[in-house]
């Protein structure tokens, strides 16, 4: 299916999808799980499969850690005031 204007079918889906429910990362999901099955020829378990082993492989600690740290340090600011000034 690659070089097929069906690559384009995904990505689609997920944008009409974000737009119409406002949902993006459920929109984003659905796009990636309809790639996969289009990969694996509708296949539930090769669908499965596919996705779980491709996230598996492409996790990169480095980049969860500094999410996480993130997030701490928004948290930290959230609760100590700094963001009053901005509402």
């Amino acid at each position: 299916m690659t070089g097929t204007w069906w690559a384009l079918v995904p990505a689609l889906v997920a944008i009409i999808l974000a737009l119409i429910s406002k949902e993006v990362y459920v929109s984003l999901f659905a796009g990636v799980l309809l790639g996969v099955m289009f990969v694996a020829w509708f296949n539930p378990w090769n669908t499965f499969d596919i996705l779980v082993t491709t996230m598996i492989s492409s996790i990169d600690m480095k980049i969860i850690i500094f999410d996480i740290l993130l997030g701490m340090i928004i948290v930290l600011l959230s609760k100590s005031g700094g963001s009053a000034t901005y509402e």
